[in-house]
């Protein structure tokens, strides 16, 4: 599991039987992460754009953590934003010590693959890349595939921003 969890009014999905309370773990709702790609920024795209998720707002800061399981963390998604609306004891969230309520989660990484392969009835997976991804637009179930995406052994790096 990857130790992050969601808050969603009207989740819809009995994952963990915790429907009644909007909550859910990130990594149940999903048996294969996959991610949009449309949001990874790359150099060129960030050329192209006169205004982006990227600018930091007067009065505001960013900082990136990297966040390995059990990451601790609960994320609200409210009108599109997504924010952290709770830290949970002993998770890596915690003890990153950056993290605080109500900071807002403008980009995460994720992992791709750029190959399959099938050996009788084993998937090898090939060619990884870890991608940043903007979440602005993007719905909560990408997000925490992306997020959750990362091998047990590689941290998921999350940029926050935190407003006056």
């Amino acid at each position: 599991f990857c130790g992050m969890q969601t808050v969603r009014s009207g989740l819809g999905s009995a994952a963990h039987g915790s429907a009644a309370r909007g909550r859910a773990d990130v990594c149940a709702l999903h048996a294969k992460p996959h991610i949009s790609v449309k949001r990874c920024v790359t150099v060129q795209a960030q050329q192209q754009q006169v205004s982006t998720p990227d600018q930091i707002p007067p009065g505001c800061s960013r900082y990136t953590v990297k966040l390995s399981r059990p990451m601790g963390l609960i994320l609200e998604q409210t009108n599109g934003i997504i924010k952290v609306a709770e830290i949970k004891p002993e998770g890596s969230a915690e003890a990153s010590g950056k993290i605080t309520v109500g900071d807002q989660l403008i980009a995460t990484t994720g992992v791709t693959y750029a190959k399959e392969e099938e050996y009788g009835e084993v998937v090898v997976k090939g060619g990884m890349t870890i991608v940043r991804m903007l979440v602005q637009g993007e719905t909560m179930r990408i997000v925490s595939s992306a997020i959750c995406s990362h091998p047990g052994h590689i941290a998921a790096t999350l940029e926050f921003q935190k407003c006056e």
